[in-house]
């Protein structure tokens, strides 16, 4: 096992709460077990070190992260850092939503402004309608806009197995939103905001909301907190009240979807064909057909080699 001078640089880097010079050299325990032929021991480790099998063995760990109030261990598996493709711009939103989002981007804008006033810009968004919308899309596209690093937490861990476990969790990644200037992605939150009191569930799901609801109320991101849902109606009552913005994003009309499916075959170089276009007469959100004229694009690149 690990020798003796690995062990006190180890005990020596978690007393100074160097928490990524202490992952550093539980890597090296675990790679040092593995060169010797402990191959359970190194699997063993590595498990322990990354419980939600999200090791950074094979890139290095995400420096905002790793120093966000001293919870590099649980906080690296549970954001997951998203690419920005699309500004708001390249969004298909009501004029309402729109306008909404639009506020937001003013408000940080000028929150100096807004400050000198004792003013705050709204900084808690929820997000909410069908499947397929652009809830995520928007958030990103947020995330372009203000130039902040966009993270989706990851529920399998924030989630924890024992009692008060997801708690803390909750509230060292509402720690992270108030130090580190983002886009913290609480995407689906109908995961821990269902409504309370159902007979069918646990006490401990009613004492998740709890502690979601009372991080929302005292929270004041250093960014944007944005949470979406899909099933806003299963939502607990409480929750809605905690957010500064809630935006609906409704199922796209039959004339909006026919729009924007000619602005992204023609912007994709796909040609509307019959067949196409009776696949997207079935498409109910934008999210379908994207994902129809991909595929089309996908097969004629197939049929014809380029």
């Amino acid at each position: 096992m690990a020798d003796l001078n690995r062990l006190v640089k180890l005990f020596q880097a978690l007393s100074a709460r160097d928490w990524a010079g202490a992952e550093a050299i539980a890597r090296q325990m675990a790679q040092n077990e593995e060169r010797i032929g402990h191959h359970v021991a190194a699997q063993r480790l590595r498990g322990a070190l990354h419980p939600n099998g999200n090791s950074s063995d094979a890139g290095s760990t995400n420096p905002a992260i790793a120093d966000a109030g001293g919870s590099t261990f649980f906080l690296t598996g549970a954001l997951s850092p998203v690419a920005l493709d699309l500004g708001l711009t390249g969004i298909r939103l009501t004029t309402a939503a729109r306008a909404a989002l639009l506020e937001i981007i003013a408000e940080w804008n000028h929150r100096e402004q807004l400050a000198a006033r004792n003013l705050n810009p709204r900084t808690k968004l929820l997000l909410h309608g069908p499947p397929g919308c652009g809830k995520s899309a928007s958030a990103r596209a947020l995330g372009k806009e203000l130039g902040l690093p966009v993270y989706v937490v990851r529920f399998d861990a924030v989630v924890g197995a024992y009692l008060g476990q997801t708690a803390l969790h909750l509230r060292q990644l509402f720690r992270f939103a108030e130090t580190t200037p983002s886009v913290v992605l609480i995407d689906e939150i109908d995961a821990l905001g269902k409504r309370r009191g159902n007979p069918l569930d646990v006490g401990e799901l009613d004492r998740v909301v709890i502690a979601l609801l009372q991080e929302l109320e005292h929270s004041h991101p250093a960014g944007l907190l944005i949470a979406t849902s899909n099933l806003a109606k299963q939502l607990d009552d409480a929750l809605w009240r905690r957010f500064d913005l809630v935006v609906e994003l409704p199922l796209p009309k039959a004339a909006e979807l026919r729009s924007f499916a000619t602005e992204r075959a023609k912007a994709r170089g796909v040609p509307m064909t019959r067949q196409l276009r009776t696949s997207l007469a079935r498409a109910g959100t934008y999210a379908d057909v994207e994902r129809l004229i991909e595929s089309e694009e996908r097969r004629l690149l197939l049929a014809t080699g380029r």
